[in-house]
């Protein structure tokens, strides 16, 4: 009698029917899990070196960041004088060379350097300081400044002062006198230096927003509030599911090479 040695079929292993929902959804989930891998593996890098980048007091100067953190980055006015930088804030406060000179009404409209003082204009008086920034006069109102002053300059090496009309100041006897034909050097605004104005925004006017903290908050999550969180939780949950399904897959495919 003949038999036959064809083995019957077997029947499909419940295991193996898995095998197309692990391998569809272990492609798509890696993709995004992939995505938010990428930033907790870069920020965490950065991190990891972050003395020798000097992230901790590099400051964020990104107006949108800053936005984002509810940090109010002031705004800054600045003059190139002579071989230094003078600057105003919102708030009326006049620095020199990153340092804290004095307090003028309103806004900085700018300043010239002369043989015996700086002379900083703001909107509505003249400060006279020394070139290293000590405050020595006030002239306003009750001096008969023509306010509200919107520049100042130089003409004829005198200070000349700008309120609808060219004038000339006479700071020695305290004397306005219109000029018709005044050929005017005009202090006009100018790019603070990064440098100068990264220490002027993190020693005097106290933004301690650093690049470190971004880099803490982007590694974590924390950047995107709870949101942020969340989305790192789901990606340690779909690096579980990845490493399971990726293991499934493997084990199926060696399961089914060895059935038999």
């Amino acid at each position: 009698m003949k038999t036959s040695n064809n083995r019957p079929p077997r029947p499909k292993s419940r295991l193996l029917s898995w095998r197309p929902f692990f391998w569809r959804w272990h492609r798509r989930l890696g993709v995004v899990a992939a995505l938010i891998v990428v930033v907790v593996s870069i920020t965490g890098f950065l991190l990891n070196h972050t003395s020798d980048l000097g992230l901790g007091s590099l400051p964020v100067r990104q107006a949108w960041l800053l936005q984002h953190y509810g940090v109010k980055a002031p705004e800054l006015t600045s003059f190139s004088v002579g071989d230094g930088w003078l600057s105003g804030d919102d708030q009326g406060y006049v620095y020199l060379n990153g340092q804290q000179a004095a307090q003028c009404r309103q806004r900085l409209v700018g300043g010239v350097l002369t043989d015996r003082w700086l002379v900083v204009a703001c909107s509505h008086e003249l400060l006279l300081l020394t070139p290293d920034g000590d405050l020595l006069e006030r002239l306003g109102e009750t001096y008969e400044l023509p306010v509200p002053l919107s520049a100042i300059g130089q003409c004829s090496g005198e200070v000349c002062l700008n309120n609808g009309q060219t004038v000339q100041a006479d700071l020695e006897q305290v004397r306005w006198e219109p000029r018709e034909d005044a050929s005017v050097d005009w202090s006009r605004p100018a790019a603070l230096p990064d440098e100068l104005r990264d220490r002027l925004m993190h020693e005097q006017l106290g933004v301690q927003l650093s690049w470190e903290r971004v880099m803490l908050d982007l590694h974590s999550g924390r950047i995107g509030g709870r949101l942020g969180v969340w989305l790192v939780d789901l990606a340690a949950i779909l690096l579980l599911f990845l490493a399971f399904s990726g293991f499934m897959l493997w084990y199926q495919q060696w399961r089914r090479k060895h059935r038999w």
